[in-house]
């Protein structure tokens, strides 16, 4: 009984908007570690409302990546369902070498520019950890949008990250959903494992 009110009380200290963002987050999450399509309108509700949120709280390329979300949205639920060979839906994947080093040089070029604008011009808060995990999100959202399985380990990376900076704004809901995304990440790359060596047996047999 204590948990339930504990968990009551928590839901209603939050705005609106962060409790509409949280829910269709959650329900986002949970569809897309099961691999089912419709985690993406739930995804772009949920990331378009905090896009608003976080435009406010001056975590300025927190909230273009929400916009870039949406954009990748749409992009990553057509790709589910006519992106694999001869319009099927798409396979889990994994990362090749030469994929790897693109998106690291691309990381890399991105974050100090992002950074800098941050601190010098818009006045960000946590500037530097705003621009880090803006582009290891935008890369593992990318890599979500496209099935690739290592997308888990960079929304692991950039979600724990997320619950400090969070929590330092005050947003102690969000920082709270972070913790479970962060969960719910590990057990994604878990069960997208076990998938992908299943879609490989065929293969491997012949």
């Amino acid at each position: 009984m204590e948990i339930i009110n504990f968990i009551i009380n928590f839901v209603s200290s939050m705005g609106l908007g962060e409790q509409l963002s949280i829910a269709t987050g959650l329900v986002y999450i949970f569809l897309s570690v099961r691999q089912n399509p419709l985690c993406w309108p739930f995804g772009i509700v949920s990331v378009g409302i905090w896009m608003v949120i976080v435009f406010q709280g001056k975590l300025y390329s927190d909230a273009f990546l929400q916009l870039v979300y949406v954009i990748l949205g749409f992009y990553g639920w057509y790709q589910w369902l006519r992106g694999g060979q001869d319009n099927s839906p798409l396979k889990i994947q994994r990362v090749d070498r030469k994929l790897a080093l693109r998106l690291i040089l691309i990381g890399l070029v991105t974050f100090v520019p992002t950074g800098y604008l941050m601190e010098n011009y818009l006045e960000a808060s946590f500037p530097w950890w705003d621009a880090l995990t803006t582009v290891l999100s935008l890369i593992a959202q990318y890599l979500l949008a496209r099935k690739y399985m290592e997308n888990w380990l960079l929304w692991i990376t950039a979600d724990t990250m997320y619950v400090g900076i969070y929590y330092a704004k005050g947003w102690s809901g969000y920082s709270g959903l972070m913790i479970v995304y962060t969960a719910m990440a590990v057990l994604g790359f878990i069960s997208w494992l076990k998938s992908y060596r299943i879609d490989r047996e065929p293969q491997c047999s012949a």
